[in-house]
């Protein structure tokens, strides 16, 4: 495949991820489901593309969601985890067979990110997270536990959609864009 189709792929998916970003001006609650799906569109990176462009479109969809986009907290939370999860994820499932390892290793990725990207919301953006403390530390560990729960039916869903892709959509997206 050329260089050329590489880079028209990698804008087209970083645009519409940049596009599901910016559906956060429709809701609030799409600040936290919108990176998540947006870093979704990078398991079609991976795939027909390889790792090394996948990151270049992860930068991209990264530093335009940070500096376009009015809700930071969003952009940072896709840079900071959601648009290289699903990379690390695929890469994940190919090098390491142990799944208990796996798991522990995704999970402390998980965690070490979801607490730097609200330091950095707090630190460098001046977004308040006080009602997380609000109701005591009970809801603020529940809080945590189900934001786990939640990365696990994530990373579920990334699985899954790889899958997916490989088996029904793979051939479809090679035929509209000529790859062999």
């Amino acid at each position: 495949m050329r260089e050329s189709t590489k880079a028209a792929i990698g804008g087209i998916i970083s645009a519409l991820a940049v596009v599901i970003m910016l559906c956060t001006y429709i809701s609030p609650l799409l600040v936290y489901t919108a990176p998540p799906f947006a870093g979704l569109l990078l398991i079609l990176i991976v795939n027909e593309l390889g790792y090394k462009w996948a990151i270049g479109t992860y930068i991209s969809i990264s530093l335009l969601s940070v500096f376009v986009i009015a809700d930071k907290e969003s952009g940072v939370f896709f840079t900071m985890l959601f648009g290289y999860y699903p990379i690390l994820a695929i890469f994940f499932d190919e090098k390491i067979k142990n799944k208990v390892i796996k798991q522990i290793i995704k999970l402390f990725i998980f965690n070490g990110a979801c607490v730097s990207s609200v330091v950095i919301c707090m630190v460098v953006f001046n977004i308040s997270y006080d009602d997380l403390f609000e109701d005591g530390i009970v809801f603020f560990v529940l809080f945590a536990v189900l934001l786990n729960v939640l990365f696990f039916v994530y990373d579920i869903l990334v699985t899954r959609l790889q899958v997916l892709y490989i088996l029904r959509m793979q051939k479809k997206f090679r035929k509209l864009f000529n790859i062999r």
